[in-house]
Parts: C-alpha cells; sequence; structure tokens
C-alpha cells in the first residue's frame, strides 16, 4: 500500500511539472518576452505609421525534413511557435502595413502546385486568418529564392505566376506619406515609375522593399534601382540576421553597417532625406534557421523620422529538449523498473526450484 501511494505521488509531482511547463513555454513566456521590447509611440497618430516587418519564416515543407516520420510533428511545432510569437507582435505594435520579405516557404520552389497551395494556406492560417478583422491594416508580400527560385534552382515563368496568383499586388503600394515599392533582384525587376523625384523630398517617403540585400551587397542593379528610386530606406531580408547599413544619399560612395543583436537592442532613431539613405535588414523569425537571434521588425515612420527596433523572441530547441525529458525519462524509468521486476521474479523463481 506504501508503495502504491509512493508511486501515485510521483506520478501526481510529475503531472503537476509537465503541466506547468506546458503553460509557461507555450503561453506565459510569449506574454513575459514583450517585457524586454521597446515600444515606440506615436506622437500623431494621423501622421504616423506602425510597420510589422516578417522575414525568412521558411514554413517547412513535406520532402527535405531529415526525419520523414516525425515530419508532421516538426510541421505542427514550427506552425505553432510562428502563429504564437506572431500574435504576440503583431498585439504590441499595432501596425497599419505589415511586409513579409520573401522566403515565406522553405519548398516553395520545388513544390507541386498542389503543395505549393497547401503552403500558401497554411501561411494565411498563421499570419492572416486571427487578424482578418482587422480590415484596415494592409499586408504586402514579396517572394524570395525558396519561394521562386533563383539559388538552388532557377527562376521560372511558371514560379513567378504562381506566386502572383497567390498574393496578387501591384509593385507600388501608397499609404499615408509613404511610397513602398517591391524590388525582385532575382529577376531584376524594378518598378515601372517614371517620375521625377527629388530625395530631399520627404513629403513622400520612398521605402524600398527586397527579399535580397541591396546596399550591402552592391552591384550595377543596385545603382539603377537607386538611381531610378531614390529611395530614403530599404527593408531587406535573406541573410537571417539583423543589422542597418548607411550610405550618402548621393554620393553611395562609403558604407556603415551597425549590427543589431539582442545584446544592444534599443530604438534606433534616423531623419530620412538629410544626408543617408538605410537598409535595414531583418532577422529570420523561424526557429528552423539555425540561429537563436529570431525575432521581427518594428518600425515607426512619423513625417520624415524613422524610428526601429527588433522584437527579439525566446528560444525554443531548449524547451523541445525539456519536452523530451520529461516524456522519455518517466518512460525509461518505469521500463528498467518493470525489467528489473521481472529479473528479480525470475531469480526468485529459479531459487525455489533449485530448491525444490
Amino acid at each position: 500500500m506504501l508503495r502504491l501511494s509512493k508511486k501515485r505521488f510521483l506520478l501526481t509531482i510529475w503531472v503537476i511539472l509537465t503541466l506547468s511547463f506546458i503553460f509557461y513555454s507555450e503561453y506565459l513566456l510569449y506574454k513575459l518576452n514583450t517585457k524586454k521590447w521597446y515600444q515606440i509611440p506615436c506622437r500623431n497618430p494621423r501622421e504616423c505609421t506602425r510597420i510589422l516587418l516578417v522575414a525568412d519564416p521558411q514554413i517547412i515543407g513535406n520532402l527535405n525534413e531529415v526525419f520523414h516520420p516525425v515530419t508532421p510533428f516538426t510541421i505542427l511545432d514550427s506552425d505553432r511557435y510562428l502563429k504564437n510569437t506572431y500574435s504576440v507582435a503583431y498585439q504590441f505594435v499595432k501596425p497599419d502595413v505589415i511586409l513579409f520579405l520573401g522566403d515565406l516557404t522553405d519548398e516553395g520552389h520545388i513544390a507541386s502546385d498542389d503543395d505549393f497551395y497547401n503552403y500558401v494556406r497554411r501561411l494565411f492560417q498563421i499570419f492572416l486568418y486571427p487578424f482578418e478583422n482587422d480590415q484596415h491594416v494592409k499586408h504586402i508580400w514579396i517572394p524570395g529564392d525558396n519561394d521562386i527560385g533563383g539559388e538552388d534552382t532557377k527562376v521560372t515563368l511558371k514560379k513567378l505566376q504562381r506566386f502572383d496568383r497567390a498574393f496578387s499586388q501591384p509593385s507600388l503600394n501608397k499609404i499615408n506619406n509613404i511610397t513602398i515599392f517591391k524590388v525582385n533582384r532575382l529577376t531584376s525587376i524594378i518598378p515601372d515609375y517614371k517620375k521625377e523625384r527629388d530625395f530631399y523630398d520627404t513629403s513622400n517617403i520612398f521605402v524600398g522593399i527586397s527579399h535580397m540585400p541591396l546596399m550591402f551587397l552592391p552591384s550595377p542593379f543596385v545603382r539603377q534601382v537607386v538611381d531610378k528610386m531614390l529611395p530614403h530606406i530599404f527593408f531587406t531580408g535573406h541573410e537571417h540576421k539583423s543589422m542597418i547599413i548607411s550610405t550618402d544619399g548621393l554620393l553611395r560612395q562609403d558604407y556603415q553597417i551597425t549590427p543589431v543583436t539582442p545584446d544592444n537592442t534599443q530604438v534606433y532613431e534616423f531623419t530620412l532625406g538629410v544626408t543617408d539613405m538605410y537598409e535595414i535588414m531583418i532577422p529570420t523569425c523561424s526557429y528552423r534557421m539555425g540561429t537563436n537571434k529570431i525575432g521581427y521588425g518594428f518600425a515607426v515612420i512619423e513625417n520624415n523620422e524613422l524610428k526601429f527596433t527588433i522584437l527579439w523572441s525566446p528560444h525554443r530547441f531548449e524547451h523541445l529538449a525539456i519536452y523530451l525529458v520529461l516524456i522519455v525519462l518517466p518512460l525509461l524509468i518505469f521500463c528498467i523498473s518493470k525489467s528489473c521486476g521481472c529479473v528479480i521474479k525470475l531469480s526468485k523463481s529459479n531459487y525455489k526450484y533449485s530448491y525444490l
């Protein structure tokens, strides 16, 4: 009887610990993590545009996972993590516009049509449907190399058309005093914009978005983009890390690079259209990308002032390891105790047989 009550006691402790950890890692952790974030207030809400930046979610596909038997579980956990972190970031920022900077999928460039549209549905379930009542929020999507090719596979017209059907949008989008234009370095496509512009004119702030870095990796194509569009700022992804690149808006000779990490997080403030133009690289928001520096970008543009910070997300692999211990260790102890019990019973049986 005493032995049975001890087992029940241990089982109760294990259940309490497991349920407490589930509540902490699946809900409370995300709420507590927001205490580390910097809020950026608006002085005049009518002249203020709040921007949430999402880079490289790369939702898991059906082909490239190493351990295929557990692929459904890895997909479920990765999607749930993205949904949780994005939901908290969305509620924190209360955005007017959300910029998705490419590599939305991990296998879109090699997927069949059925798989591709299934990935799109999953993306919408993570990033769109939970907030579909917020009709005022504008979503802008651009493709990455994992969506249409460009690195491991070729970009084809079929892949481009398939992406455009799923995310049908113009290449130029206007919100408040901001013009957001799409640049595709993978296909060398620049928006068709023929009006004369003055870099120092900040009545209309020009924001370029590209999956591939631009100023960080200068080229003749990048010079063509800058000469034609005269942007005040670029937002880019692809590198799975965050940094700020700045250069003189007209001379464009020297480039200054500022890494942004969880150790030096702050609110960066810039005055646009005065001297420098900027490129801000946004880190990946997926824990599956081989880095623990993951998060979302948060920017506010008010008149000609830009304020920017990173909303770093909590780590995930450590919590998955604890889940593994909580599940495997009790099973291991149970199996060992059962096998030891069988050995003891067997030895007693043999002893009695010899005695008789």
